[in-house]
């Protein structure tokens, strides 16, 4: 692969793991207007890119059972959804067939913005009936990506300036982001001293948290960590490594986040999605006002990688008892 083909697939590949985040966080806050943005987005990017000609079928025609987007000269029809596991695949697959949309699409693609779940057998449907391929027809951002890798170069810069054009987000490592964890660091280190409660279990133990008192989240913040971490890490240990901040400031810092996050936390009645949002508000609140704005990614990620450390939302006794 040519170093101008590498390029315009990582640059494809940074916007497409944006726009994940993007609509799992706004589906965390049941924000549905989302879902409806990346149906024309992608019926748009779909049609650069491969040269379909869908549309928006619930534009067309509303209510439409089981698929957003239709080519009817192709007879394609594709789904756009953020759910990842097979009962969205046996939904989307029931509403198509009894919708009797088989008689004018050959093909259902089911478009998962995210990973795919590993399905266990090949096809689903009847056999004599309407039979969708788990492997070829249901598409996670890997799967398309794959597609894209097949494409001339003049597509694929075409492709990446759709995708840059469309998704409002600063690329890593601008001033910005330094501005925003440097900022963030130096407020939530000047809070006021407390001591960390007895009942607060102060040797980290991420497995347990996450997995174990937060597994019904658990797929939500260890995605949010990865992909954040591929846009602000380096950003951040750049700025942690050349702080000027002291080492008992650090502490302070931790010491505080651990009492707020977990007062946070009760608040939210022990919900870490709804705590977590409630956190980086208030936080943007702390920071105050910029001239070029604090990028609230940074803040995200900031927050997560110390939920991580089991710095935010740490664990108690009585949670280990």
């Amino acid at each position: 692969m040519s170093m101008n083909r590498k390029s315009c697939i990582d640059g494809i590949v940074y916007y497409l793991s944006i726009l994940r985040v993007s609509v799992e966080i706004h589906n965390s806050l049941n924000h549905q207007d989302i879902n409806v943005a990346s149906e024309n987005f992608f019926r748009d990017f779909l049609n650069l890119a491969f040269g379909y000609h869908l549309k928006n079928i619930n534009i067309v025609q509303r209510n439409a059972q089981a698929i957003d987007l239709g080519d009817d000269d192709a007879r394609i029809a594709i789904q756009v959804t953020s759910s990842t596991g097979l009962a969205k695949v046996k939904h989307t697959h029931s509403g198509f067939v009894k919708g009797g949309l088989d008689n004018t699409y050959d093909r259902l693609i089911i478009l998962m913005i995210g990973e795919k779940t590993g399905f266990k057998q090949d096809t689903f449907g009847e056999v004599g009936g309407f039979q969708i391929s788990l492997r070829d027809d249901v598409w996670g951002i890997s799967e398309v990506l794959r597609h894209l890798e097949d494409l001339t170069l003049q597509k694929l810069v075409e492709c990446e300036k759709y995708l840059k054009d469309g998704i409002s987000v600063r690329r890593p490592r601008e001033a910005n982001e330094v501005q925003t964890l440097v900022r963030l660091i130096e407020v939530l280190s000047e809070a006021d001293a407390e001591l960390v409660r007895a009942d607060i279990l102060t040797d980290p133990d991420p497995d347990r948290k996450i997995n174990a008192r937060f597994a019904d989240h658990a797929n939500f913040l260890k995605r949010q960590f990865i992909e954040l971490h591929m846009l602000y890490g380096a950003t951040l240990d750049e700025v942690t490594n050349q702080s000027d901040i002291s080492h008992g400031r650090m502490q302070k810092l931790q010491i505080y986040l651990t009492n707020w996050s977990d007062r946070v936390l009760q608040q939210y009645g022990n919900n870490p999605k709804m705590a977590l949002e409630s956190m980086v508000s208030q936080t943007m609140e702390k920071m105050g006002d910029s001239d070029i704005g604090f990028d609230e990614g940074a803040v995200r990620f900031y927050l997560i990688q110390q939920l991580i450390a089991c710095n935010v939302f740490p664990n108690t006794m009585a949670e280990h008892a």
